[in-house]
């Protein structure tokens, strides 16, 4: 090896700005994709995972060997409209709202994983981009596959699948039905099922904390719930809605009429929340724990006092 080998500084790593020519190259060289969405000139936390991760060696040393990185940068500075316009229909197409965020995709741009916001060092990138790397392996197999095994290849992959790549998702599950027309596999049903509870939980989490509008959602859900579905909705709203909103309401109290809004709320909440099954040992639970408001009250009001 030569001195100026020795001598010279290691090659950045290549951060493209075209994903359509990152596509043909990862395609090309068999990686996949990592799309960098950041503001590089005023997100504090964009700025601070480049520094701390993207520029380290060791990241640049990983990707190498494993991804084409791609930089789709919304920064204040003056660009040309038609950059800024471009790169901001990216951000739309891939749901991005928030900076940094990384997302992993394969050489037909689905979403294979990723995250949102800053990492500590490397290893804990590395880990994550890894899982969605290796799921995009799995789904290339799995579409390598025909016939009952394509479908029970790409079943699994769809189960495992993170819930917020709508896309991808939405992809497979039409893979699957295409695959098993007859529903052979009874994986319709199943497919069915998981995508109703993730667009139920899109929406509520969409208004995290509004118990009211929460509830009518549950609500509208309870009332075309899937089969499969229909209990395990009840138990989301119970965790979700039900027990938030009872203790927000107790830890507020201050009159034992206050108490018993509590009690008649959650006891009317329990009629249609709990299967028919345990209903009645689960509302006489309940009722013991309000039988005495003014204990009760009095425990809220220790409890404020010690915070």
């Amino acid at each position: 090896m030569g001195l100026a080998a020795i001598i010279a500084p290691a090659m950045a790593a290549e951060w493209m700005t075209d994903l359509n020519a990152a596509r043909e190259q990862a395609a090309q060289q068999g990686k996949a994709i990592l799309v960098n969405f950041t503001g590089s000139d005023w997100c504090g936390y964009c700025i601070r995972l480049k520094r701390d991760v993207l520029a380290k060696p060791e990241f640049e040393s990983y990707a190498a060997d494993k991804l084409v990185l791609v930089e789709v940068d919304i920064p204040r500075r003056a660009i040309p409209d038609e950059v800024r316009a471009a790169r901001q229909e990216l951000c739309n197409r891939y749901g991005v709202r928030g900076f940094p965020t990384l997302l992993v995709l394969n050489a037909d741009g689905e979403v294979l994983g990723g995250f949102s916001g800053a990492r500590p060092n490397v290893e804990s990138t590395t880990v994550i981009l890894d899982e969605a790397i290796e799921r995009g392996r799995r789904l290339a197999a799995a579409r390598a596959l025909s016939g009952l095994d394509k479908a029970r290849a790409l079943f699994e992959i769809y189960k495992d699948f993170p819930s917020n790549y709508q896309s991808t998702l939405e992809t497979i599950r039409k893979e699957i039905e295409e695959t098993d027309p007859e529903d052979t596999l009874g994986l319709r049903s199943l497919v069915a099922a998981n995508a109703q509870m993730q667009s139920l939980m899109n929406e509520v989490r969409a208004h995290h904390r509004n118990f009211q509008i929460q509830t009518e959602i549950f609500n509208r859900y309870l009332a075309e719930a899937h089969p499969l579905n229909r209990e395990l909705i009840m138990e989301r709203k119970r965790s979700v809605v039900i027990f938030p909103c009872l203790n927000a309401m107790l830890y507020h109290a201050q009159t034992v009429e206050d108490v018993l809004k509590a009690r008649d709320y959650v006891l009317g909440e329990a009629e249609i929340s709990y299967p028919e099954d345990i209903r009645e040992q689960m509302i006489a639970e309940l009722r013991k724990t309000f039988e005495n408001p003014e204990a009760l009250l009095q425990k809220v009001q220790q409890m404020r006092a010690r915070r």
